[in-house]
């Protein structure tokens, strides 16, 4: 094996890979008070610099600071069918950091909207047609 191969693949095999999951949330609130709250969340809660948004299709790109360093993230919301669970599906992303700082983010963003909206109401059950009624002879 030549030299430089032996450095590269020792390289890529100590160096510790860069998660690029994403964490997800259903929320029951209503896709203003989600977005409304995530903007606050991100730009006044957090101080974040957001470098770009739009509310129509649901993205807020922003800059995460820790230790004086930018990592570019995201939060994505998207509309659902009431299937039991959410109508807002929240997503965000920073991939330059470790997992459990998107899942804070979704925390502090479901702890602002019950504090500041209150807890949402409960899914609604499907209604099942009624069997029809037999006749009495």
């Amino acid at each position: 094996m030549r030299p430089w191969a032996a450095i590269v693949v020792t390289a890529a095999l100590l160096l510790p890979a860069v998660s690029q999951a994403k964490k997800t949330e259903d929320y029951r609130h209503s896709y203003d008070q989600v977005w409304r709250a995530a903007v606050r969340l991100i730009r006044v809660d957090q101080g974040y610099p957001i470098r770009d948004r739009d509310e129509s299709i649901g993205y807020l790109l922003f800059d995460y600071k820790d230790d004086g360093r930018k990592y570019p993230g995201s939060v994505e919301l998207i509309r659902i069918k009431d299937q039991g669970g959410g109508s807002v599906r929240a997503i965000i992303q920073i991939p330059a950091m470790p997992s459990y700082i998107e899942r804070m983010l979704l925390d502090k963003l479901e702890k602002k909207l019950i504090n500041e909206y209150g807890e949402p109401s409960p899914p609604k059950k499907p209604q099942q047609p009624e069997a029809p009624k037999e006749e009495e002879n």
